[in-house]
């Protein structure tokens, strides 16, 4: 699984819970991330806690700053042979 996170508030904004240390985005712009985004700052990966992370990012899409869409994995684990 993959977490695509889109910029829609209208400027450039810097969104802090985009691991690892944030990330500046342009009006529009979007970054894809390696797993299930939610999971990885409710489990804080790397720290003690995420919890600041985790509200941030229900704060942005509740208030239209960002979409959060979570994308199927592409690879396919079966052969053809």
């Amino acid at each position: 699984m993959r977490t695509l996170v889109t910029n829609t508030s209208g400027v450039s904004k810097f969104f802090g819970f985009v691991p690892p240390h944030g990330a500046q985005l342009a009006n529009g712009a979007a970054v894809t991330l390696e797993g299930d985004l939610a999971t990885v700052l409710a489990g804080g990966r790397n720290r003690f806690s995420r919890k600041t992370e985790l509200a941030s990012m229900r704060a942005a899409i509740a208030n239209g700053d960002a979409t959060i869409v979570d994308l199927p994995d592409t690879s396919s684990s079966s052969s053809s042979a």
